[in-house]
């Protein structure tokens, strides 16, 4: 473990070790905040369409993340665009639990992928591969291992119940997020390559010209149609992406559809959610420090079947009973944590040149476009049978299989 770490360089170093200042809070008010909404009377259509609203934001947004990110440089668009989209968003949801105020509270979480773009480059910008890899593994690591308290949060659900829990989580968490976003600012280093392009868009002028954002997209449209291997890669992260928001932890619908779905009760809820957060870390731990360029796209393959196993042993278990669906859990969590470091990773490692931050930027683009079909089209049929959500996830990582095979295909084969 003391050689892996150190391999991480100092603005990956930074990034990583302020993190679980932000992701254990986020974690914690996230899992709840789809119930605590409904506690509010807000129903299941009005939860689709704030998640909607979030990946309408995320599209405007990343439509101008690579231009902000490069004229504000990294550092200082990630702790601007940190404090929208991580503070604010929590104080709303504490102050004004209601349908409107929580759909401005969600559309301020889509400047995330501004954040984003700058957060990730300073990790991983003029640095090693090796780097880049370790530290999105990291990175997913800190962010799922905060779900592993899960459970302790359920024991205050229970005493104090959900509306209470929730306020104090959400407190707890604007808190936490703005004081990591302010120290770590003050210790990150401005990228080279973030420097240079800065400095050329200062000296040409005229940036808030609209045309300048379109010539970004140009420029990455450019890139990608010589190169198939980035664009495969930027499809494959783009669709992990949209199953992240739709079918996983982080997904507003994933609460509810055990309950719903499953048929399990409150309480039991924050063991499947520290389930699934043991399952990804395990996977996180034991397999991904074995991730290489070579061999991405195997893992991808055998992760997506696992995930389809899993999603077919959750849809036909038993309504009411509870070792099936941990079992589903298990296999689902394990290969997602897989997906997500690796959604990351090959993106990172496919990815090169000046234009890179428009490469993240359009990646999040068309994620945030199929991001937005997906889960108006999801919440609507879910409103009629829950079941609905393992089929639209299941066509998602089946997307993930088919680009996977394809790449290891050209390659010889999959072992």
């Amino acid at each position: 473990m003391k050689t892996y770490l150190s391999k991480l360089e100092w603005n990956a170093r930074v990034c990583t070790s302020f993190f679980p200042f932000w992701a254990i809070p986020f974690t914690f008010y996230m899992f709840y905040l789809s119930l605590y909404l409904k506690e509010a009377g807000i129903s299941d259509l009005q939860i689709g369409n704030i998640m909607v609203a979030s990946n309408v934001a995320a599209l405007l947004s990343s439509f101008i993340a690579s231009p902000l990110v490069d004229r504000l440089g990294r550092r200082w668009a990630t702790l601007l665009f940190d404090l929208a989209s991580s503070v604010l968003p929590a104080l709303l949801f504490l102050l004004w639990p209601v349908y409107e105020v929580a759909l401005i509270a969600m559309v301020l979480t889509g400047l995330n992928r501004i954040m984003s773009v700058g957060y990730y480059l300073l990790m991983i910008e003029d640095a090693s591969e090796e780097n880049s890899v370790v530290s999105m593994n990291l990175f997913n690591i800190i962010l799922v291992a905060a779900g592993l308290l899960t459970p302790l949060a359920g024991l205050f659900v229970m005493h104090w119940g959900v509306v209470r829990t929730e306020q104090a989580f959400l407190l707890i968490a604007a808190i936490s997020m703005a004081s990591q976003a302010i120290i770590r600012h003050f210790l990150l280093k401005e990228t080279p390559t973030g420097k240079m392009v800065q400095h050329r868009i200062i000296g040409e002028g005229r940036f808030w010209r609209f045309s300048r954002f379109f010539a970004v997209y140009k420029q990455v449209h450019s890139t990608v149609k010589r190169d198939r291997v980035m664009l495969r890669a930027v499809i494959i992260n783009a669709l992990i992406y949209v199953y992240f928001s739709l079918g996983t932890t982080s997904s507003l619908l994933f609460a509810p559809f055990f309950i719903d779905f499953v048929k399990i009760s409150t309480s039991q809820i924050s063991l499947i959610g520290g389930i699934y957060s043991l399952g990804t870390v395990l996977s996180m731990v034991l397999v991904n420090p074995h991730l290489k360029r070579r061999n991405l796209y195997a893992y991808s393959v055998w992760s997506s079947l696992l995930s389809l196993f899993g999603f077919a042993l959750l849809f036909f278990c038993p309504k009411g009973g509870l070792v099936f669906p941990l079992l589903a859990v298990v296999c689902i969590s394990l290969s997602y944590g897989v997906l997500k470091t690796l959604a990351d990773a090959v993106l990172a490692v496919e990815t090169h040149g000046e234009h890179r931050a428009g490469v993240y930027a359009a990646s999040y683009l068309l994620s945030s476009l199929v991001g937005i079909m997906f889960i108006k089209f999801t919440s609507m049929l879910y409103a009629h049978n829950p079941g609905w959500l393992l089929l639209i996830c299941a066509i998602l990582l089946l997307g993930v299989l088919l680009l996977s095979l394809q790449k290891q295909g050209g390659n010889g084969g999959i072992f």
